[in-house]
């Protein structure tokens, strides 16, 4: 692999958590590839989480740019909500900006890549993959190929079992049978790349290994995570011995991890403010966590039934429970003027004009806005701690932000990232602590990176650089030009002497193509990372 680019995504890898195994000497490829190169911690996107800082990392663009500011969208004239995904975001993934330079990919894992797209190489899409997608690869044929020769890539199918027993809200493996899994899966990712790097050579190799982010979002035990780690530790080392010294090498996350320690529940928030309610029946989801056939019959009757009938039926179950009707498939939107879609922090206010059933006036907009902002500032734990360190309007944090995205109007970013944001429920109290039976964690802004390779320092590090950064820097080491449009810079910090930076544009080969209205199952995995109610 001479003269090659390797990319390794740890997800969600911090400092916090590799610094103590890098002094205990748990991660001697890691410590290795420091010793020879730069390390930095990289800031994330707002919010950091990895449908939105993915896309900014493989594109060098911004989430103004790339459009991406949550972990759904709503597809046009509805609030009905898809996952973002490869044809939902603008911009020029790495991969394809080398291929325009006559220098091929393999790309392997790699988040917000479904479905895969045509390139020279091969791409085999990551976790935000349909169950059962024919368009999980390219070429479509190759997983066959690998399977023939005795390679079967089940990477896909075992994270998704992985990640569906992470939640504390689902049915989950023992913790020790989780740790051991993600340690088998990582090391196995790990061999496979390295097989794929000796007998398919390709130019750029871009792999990602998820578990050092799952395994966050499980416990807080800390030598369970160092076991995660020391197996990406593994797993990377199998990868360098397939590369020539020769190679630039960049190891990447998309944000930070940290354990969890209390819920906010935004919909408590929303609702006890006046701006958002529910109509007072029976969710649909209620019915849906019936047996499947009692749901579609139940579900079926249900939509029948005129809504004097759907309340009357209702009342009896809601004074029992009230969260039976508080889900996003209940909103009253003809009284609802400010909703979450997610629980990253995105606000959006049910704007006239702009939402099928908006109610907020464009001559409101601004007070509204304001008062939100003001209100939501001044909110406070049961001890009064501020619960968020700032309430941005959107084009504060993004100057860029196009309208016909239909981009977030407020985001709130947490006064401590252990305190974890839920949609929730309006019954539920503003602030409660986690219980230690269903202990997880959750994201901070700050990922990592670090680079080696010709040119690159030696031991040096570089304090933050931004997500942004990441595409650019590796582009000018590796003697590509750098597109005009991007948001990054080239942290010339890195180099022994900088380079010579050139720029080209993009073109509109970087325009995205209309997110499709599918991915069902791929809202439930949402569910199940906490990113969606």
């Amino acid at each position: 692999m001479n003269g090659k680019l390797l990319i390794v995504g740890w997800d969600g890898a911090t400092w916090d958590y590799i610094d103590p195994l890098l002094a205990q000497g748990d991660l001697p490829n890691l410590a290795a590839l420091l010793e020879r190169g730069v390390r930095a911690t990289m800031r994330s996107t707002a919010p950091p989480f990895t449908n939105i800082a993915w896309p900014s990392m493989v594109t060098g663009l911004s989430p103004a740019q790339t459009g991406v500011y949550d972990a759904v969208r709503t597809m046009p004239g509805t609030y009905d909500r898809v996952p973002t995904n490869l044809e939902g975001f603008r911009g020029i993934p790495i991969w394809h900006w080398a291929n325009r330079y006559g220098r091929s990919a393999g790309v392997l894992n790699v988040p917000m890549t479904h479905p895969a797209h045509e390139l020279e190489g091969c791409l085999v899409s990551g976790f935000d993959t349909p169950v059962g997608a024919n368009d999980a690869a390219y070429p479509p044929s190759i997983l066959g190929k690998w399977a023939e020769q005795g390679h079967v890539y089940d990477v896909l199918d075992r994270e998704r079992a992985l990640m569906d027993h992470q939640n504390p809200h689902q049915q989950r493996l023992s913790l020790e049978e989780f740790t051991t899994e993600w340690v088998r899966l990582t090391i196995d990712q790990g061999e496979h790349a390295a097989w794929l790097l000796r007998t398919h050579p390709v130019d750029l190799a871009f792999v990602v290994l998820s578990g050092t982010d799952s395994i966050n979002h499980r416990t807080r035990d800390v030598s369970r995570i160092g076991r995660v780690y020391q197996a990406a530790d593994a797993a990377l080392g199998t990868i360098l011995a397939a590369v020539n010294d020769d190679a630039l090498i960049c190891l990447v996350s998309d944000h930070g991890s940290t354990p969890a320690h209390n819920y906010i529940a935004l919909n408590r928030l929303l609702h006890d403010a006046g701006w958002l309610h529910f109509r007072p029946e029976l969710s649909e989801r209620t019915w849906r966590r019936l047996p499947a056939a009692q749901a579609k019959t139940g579900l079926s009757v249900w939509r029948t039934l005129p809504p004097w009938a759907r309340r009357m039926l209702s009342w009896p179950w809601l004074q029992i429970d009230a969260r039976l009707g508080s889900s996003a498939d209940n909103i009253d939107w003809a009284r609802t003027k400010v909703y979450a879609r997610s629980s990253l922090g995105p606000l959006y206010i049910n704007l006239e004009g702009r939402e099928p059933e908006g109610c907020v006036p464009l001559a409101n907009y601004g007070s509204l806005r304001a008062e939100v902002i003001h209100r939501l500032s001044e909110a406070q734990t049961p001890d009064g701690r501020r619960l968020f360190r700032r309430v941005w309007r959107i084009e504060e944090l993004y100057p860029q932000a196009k309208p016909d995205d239909h981009h977030p109007d407020i985001l709130l970013e947490p006064a401590d990232w252990r305190d974890h944001m839920i949609t929730g429920y309006p019954s539920d109290p503003v602030v409660r602590p986690i219980p230690a039976r269903t202990e997880y964690g959750t994201h901070t802004p700050d990922g990592t990176v670090a680079l080696a390779g010709p040119r690159i320092r030696h031991g040096a590090r570089l304090g933050t650089i931004n997500i942004v950064d990441a595409m650019p820097t590796l582009l000018a080491a590796w003697g590509l030009p750098v597109p005009a449009e991007t948001d990054g810079r080239v942290v010339e910090d890195a180099f022994v002497t900088p380079p010579v930076v050139q720029s080209e544009p993009s073109g509109p080969e970087a325009e995205r193509i209309a997110a499709r209205a599918g991915g069902t199952n791929v809202l439930d995995r949402l569910r199940a990372l906490g990113y969606v109610e």
